[in-house]
């Protein structure tokens, strides 16, 4: 301010000496009458013409009023530019003084308002019209200067105008450059002021007048909790100091952000502070709890940012703290709320409580972090955490989870608080505590019917697929306290319903269903897979419709060449049909015949960890159709399904140091497998030489 002030009042001095310089000189008028009268003594009174008409006029000619009007508007430029920068200086001085009284946090929020004004109000940009202002009173002084000496010596004039000309080229050649690279080190304020302009044209157009006279109500009258957002948002982005950026990490979780909010910087700053503090472990959490946070507000964050590693080496341990912390942030809340009369800390400790649970929803993959509604946590998602030992939670520990879910959220009608809760207690494994199995279940019915949301019906269809082997275990003479086969009639129903909310009589007598949902049906083939070893489940499956379901899947698997559900399939219809039973040669087996022989001609060829548990099965239910078909097999014969075999057999043999080392596969499971298609194999030889023997027994009969 000071340098525009004084280039200011040094051009305004300029502008009045060489105004004043141009002025019209009445004596001029004295000095032709002269002339005249010398003239007349001279030559007589016949040598001169008739002078009535001569004044001491004091006009301006043409020239003269343009470069008097250039002149002084330079002078005028120049004086705005000194007055403006009289007031930025004003302004200024405001903003660094110390006023205000109170605590030290009501100053510094009366401090951010004030920053938050300045940003608001554009105050950089106004300073910096007072400047042009200054620049164009330059070119108007050098252009009237130009022609003012143009008209009295051309070659005196030629020396201003080309260096005025050439300060012009040099001052467009930097906007321009400036413009077109903004790295450049020659910014200055014209270029600046012009992209401001061009961003506030396109706002304008976008926005309507109304939305933005209300930002402007709102933003005038910010209150205490958009203030802290700023100050914190001010310091992420900004402050470089370790000590600084962990006071401000710590103060994220603490406030409820904008979802509108683009975080990106912000959640880009965190994370560089993250990855570089892995050694010191305070640092370290606050920083990643803050990342967390961002995401389960359901900010905007760029993608890849999110998706970049998060954990890296320290997957699981660091993976695991997170997931308890949360979990025990939301516990805590959960207790205050039950201890607590008032009716403002019930809603705080509610808000508290369900934050937490989406905080901990965030961590669910493995290596980066992810938005809580993203519908791939609910089938991929690991929520799995253990204590500082080691040790894996008991049931007891999860016993307060289920009342919040049976209770809270259930009567509060939270769509989006059971979602999260289903997906925290799906990481048990399991039905929960003795005391919780009951109202887990029943919570589980509920939350699976037709009437609610999608993403909840998933959530709890993923719980119980994750409880898959303690359901399949449960027997008439092995039946939990708290659960019945009424119970469990109930849940069978319920998994169908959640699966197909729609369902009815009709659907049992369809092939095809619309509704194909890719993860959602390989969670539900895999459950219906497990549930399928136990014989009173069998009957559950029958009757409800989930067989019907199952083969009205096996179109689309086969459509889609999606190698989970085939193997799963036909691994279910492999454990509900008895190993000696000759199936029907009905349109659903024949279909059923083609998945089996998918199987072996393309999926066998490539055995994975999941896959493999299913391969006795796969071999069982083979063995079936051998039978229903006798010598008649269809589609290719025994040749092309023996070669199928061989070729898987190698394969297994091949991969085996590879599955039982990478994949960690158990022996015994592995055993299994290998064993099963040996013995499909050495028949389907037995099969082959035997047609062989046949016909060769018929063409010498026939002879």
């Amino acid at each position: 301010m000071g340098i525009i002030l004084t280039f200011a009042g040094l051009f305004s001095a300029v502008n009045s000496t060489f105004i004043i310089g141009t002025q019209p000189n009445p004596g001029e008028t004295t000095n032709i009458l002269l002339l005249h009268l010398i003239q007349m003594t001279a030559n007589g009174t016949s040598a001169v013409n008739d002078i009535s008409n001569l004044s001491s006029s004091t006009g301006y000619p043409p020239s003269t009023i343009w470069t008097q009007t250039l002149a002084y508007a330079s002078l005028s430029f120049s004086v705005l530019a000194a007055f403006g920068a009289v007031m930025g200086k004003q302004w200024l001085n405001s903003y660094k003084a110390a006023r205000g009284r109170g605590s030290l946090e009501a100053r510094c929020m009366q401090r951010q308002r004030k920053l938050d004004g300045l940003e608001y109000f554009h105050l950089q940009t106004v300073l910096q019209v007072f400047l042009i202002l200054l620049q164009i009173s330059l070119l108007l002084f050098g252009l009237s200067l130009s022609a003012n000496m143009w008209m009295q010596q051309t070659t005196i004039s030629s020396v201003i105008i080309s260096t005025t000309a050439l300060g012009i080229l040099i001052y467009a050649s930097t906007i321009v450059v400036s413009m077109l690279r903004p790295d450049s080190p020659f910014q200055t304020p014209g270029a600046e002021l012009l992209g401001a302009i061009c961003k506030k044209f396109l706002a304008i157009c976008v926005h309507f007048l109304p939305y933005r006279l209300g930002r402007l109500g709102r933003t005038l009258t910010p209150d205490g909790t958009s203030i802290k957002l700023s100050a914190i948002r001010w310091i992420l982005e900004t402050s470089t100091h370790p000590e600084v950026v962990e006071a401000a990490a710590a103060m994220v979780p603490l406030v409820q952000w904008p979802r509108d909010l683009d975080a990106s910087a912000i959640y880009a700053r965190l994370r560089d502070n993250f990855e570089a503090c892995r050694d010191r472990e305070e640092v370290f959490v606050k920083c990643g709890k803050a990342m967390a946070h961002l995401c389960s507000q359901s900010l905007k964050i760029r993608l890849r940012l999110r998706w970049r590693d998060v954990y890296t080496r320290d997957c699981w341990g660091g993976k695991s703290r997170f997931i308890r912390d949360a979990f025990v942030d939301s516990h805590n809340a959960c207790k205050q709320l039950m201890n607590t009369q008032k009716e403002v800390d019930e809603q705080k400790h509610r808000a508290d409580a369900r934050t937490a649970l989406r905080t901990m929803v965030v961590h669910g993959y493995c290596r980066w972090s992810s938005l809580p509604d993203d519908e791939r946590l609910i089938w991929n998602g690991d929520l799995r955490w253990c204590h500082s030992n080691g040790l894996a939670p008991k049931y007891e520990e999860f016993d307060w989870l289920i009342d919040y879910l049976a209770d809270e959220a259930g009567n509060k009608g939270d769509d989006e608080t059971e979602g999260d809760a289903l997906l925290a207690l799906s990481a048990m494994r399991g039905l929960g505590s003795s005391t919780k199995r009951r109202p887990y279940i029943t919570a589980l019915i509920r939350c699976m019917g037709s009437t609610r949301p999608p993403r909840v019906r998933h959530a709890a269809l993923r719980a119980v697929s994750d409880a898959r082997e303690e359901l399949a275990s449960i027997t008439h003479e092995s039946m939990p306290p708290g659960v019945d086969a009424t119970l469990l009639d109930k849940l069978s129903c319920a998994i169908l319903t959640a699966v197909h909310p729609n369902h009815d009589q009709t659907v049992h007598n369809s092939l095809s269903d619309a509704s194909f949902h890719y993860s959602r049906d390989c969670c539900y083939t895999h459950l219906i897979f497990v549930l399928a070893t136990n014989d009173e489940w069998h009957e559950r499956l029958a009757r409800d419709g989930h067989l019907e379901r199952c083969t009205s899947l096996v179109e689309k698997a086969l459509e889609l060449k999606n190698w989970i559900h085939e193997f799963y399939l036909a691994g279910i219809f492999a454990r509900v049909d008895p190993s000696d039973k000759v199936l029907s040669l009905s349109p659903a087996q024949e279909r059923l015949w083609t998945l089996v022989r998918t199987i072996w001609g393309e999926e066998m060829k490539f055995i994975w960890p999941g896959p493999i548990m299913v391969v006795p099965d796969v071999v069982t239910v083979t063995r079936q159709y051998l039978r229903s078909w006798g010598n008649n097999v269809p589609n290719g014969g025994l040749a092309d399904l023996a070669r199928d075999v061989r070729k898987a057999l190698e394969s297994l043999q091949s991969g085996q140091e590879f599955l039982l080392t990478v994949y960690l596969i158990a022996q015994a499971d592995f055993d299994d497998a290998l064993s099963s298609i040996q013995g499909l194999d050495n028949d389907l030889r037995r099969m082959i030489e035997n047609s062989s023997t046949s016909q060769r027994d018929d063409g010498f009969l026939g002879s």
